[in-house]
């Protein structure tokens, strides 16, 4: 068995060795390739990399980038590199936690035919902000089945560093998502057409958000503000099989963004931090 380890990196020296240690810690005995899809960082991320690859015995391969090409069409080009017969994600700031993080995910996949991918719990390190978070679990299961239609309602991933995706759909990745704004989200509907997702109760991944993240720089009004706008992309993309949830969703977030007929008058007292404990509840997260 062959598993590939997609590493996005950008500018990531201060964060990629405890990201690089965490990966080769890993406790396999499928043959790993880490495929470096750096996109033409100007720090020494790199040559940080490069240093690690006599200290294991995973393979590494390099994308060959000659410009900055963005996150979307560096993802394009990773996952086109991909071979393996399951592909995880780490992305160059975040790390796993746990040596077994890779066999837990592909133990379950192999048991769980019907899945057409997993995800794990991870704890969410708010850095500027000295705090940490992992969202509870309430099933007396370890695992969670996940359908498209729930995640139009909400995006229960949250993170692409805790996703494992079953390589032959990778394989067949549709080319029409790369001219979109795609991430977990996303993703995590796409391949739901193929199978329901796994969501896995063993927290072995850690998220970290700071202000240099792109989605964390935004505040949370104006995050409201873009989820709407993929909403209908997706909803579009789709075609329109799950208007009813999507707009379930964006409904909620509008309430957010500009009140009802209830609180209208009172929005300008609405704080960011309120904001975010509300939508967190609505997903019930």
């Amino acid at each position: 068995m062959k598993i590939n380890i997609i590493l996005i990196t950008y500018n990531h020296a201060n964060y990629v060795r405890k990201t690089l240690e965490s990966i080769l810690m890993q406790e396999t005995p499928s043959d790993v390739e880490i495929i470096v899809a750096d996109d033409c960082s100007t720090d020494n991320t790199v040559e940080i990399i490069k240093e690690y690859e006599s200290t294991t015995h995973f393979s590494f391969h390099y994308l060959n980038k000659t410009r900055n090409t963005g996150y979307i069409r560096n993802y394009q080009q990773a996952f086109a590199a991909c071979t393996g017969d399951y592909v995880a994600i780490m992305e160059g700031d975040d790390y796993w936690v746990k040596p077994s993080h890779l066999q837990n995910h592909i133990d379950f996949l192999e048991k769980q035919s019907e899945a057409s991918m997993s995800y794990n719990r991870h704890i969410r390190l708010f850095e500027d902000q000295h705090r940490e978070e992992i969202f509870d679990w309430t099933s007396d299961k370890d695992y969670e089945f996940v359908t498209t239609e729930q995640l139009a309602l909400g995006n229960r991933i949250g993170n692409l560093s805790c996703c494992v995706f079953r390589g032959k759909l990778v394989q067949q990745l549709d080319k029409k998502l790369f001219d979109m704004e795609i991430a977990d989200w996303m993703l995590g509907m796409y391949m739901g057409q193929f199978g329901p997702l796994l969501y896995l109760k063993d927290v072995t991944s850690a998220y970290r958000i700071h202000d240099n993240g792109q989605w964390s720089r935004m505040n949370e009004r104006d995050q409201c503000a873009r989820v709407i706008e993929l909403i209908n992309e997706y909803d579009k993309y789709f075609n329109y099989k799950y208007t009813e949830t999507f707009t379930k969703h964006k409904r909620r977030l509008e309430i957010l963004l500009y009140g009802d007929k209830s609180f209208r008058g009172r929005l300008k007292s609405i704080t960011p931090s309120f904001i975010r404990k509300i939508y967190n509840k609505l997903l019930g997260l």
